[in-house]
């Protein structure tokens, strides 16, 4: 499979304020809704420096279609507003809470 990165990066004191715990508390959730999708796999994540990242790997062609599916699944779980998904160190994150519309032509 030729994978792509997507990190799940949120804001560590917006993420505390959320309710939902910590970074756990989505990643044990997306790891399961990817998995029942086929969509990818939670590989890893971290935190420090005030950011909490879970990171994604799905198959470069199926990026579109995981961006619409992590955002539906991340709105669900209720993240902070300041919460975005980071592809290829973009310079301009996409964030959760944006319109749907397709991915930027960048990524197909």
């Amino acid at each position: 499979m030729n994978a792509q990165l997507i990190e799940v990066m949120f804001n560590s004191q917006d993420l505390a304020r959320s309710g939902l715990g910590g970074r756990d508390a989505v990643e044990a959730p997306l790891k399961s809704a990817l998995a029942e999708a086929g969509l990818g796999a939670v590989t890893g994540g971290g935190t420090g420096g005030g950011v909490a990242i879970v990171d994604v790997e799905v198959a470069r062609e199926r990026v579109p279609e995981a961006i619409r599916f992590l955002k539906q699944q991340l709105r669900q779980l209720g993240v902070p507003p300041s919460t975005v998904l980071n592809i290829e160190d973009s310079e301009v994150p996409i964030g959760v809470y944006e319109p749907w519309g397709d991915a930027p032509s960048r990524l197909d």
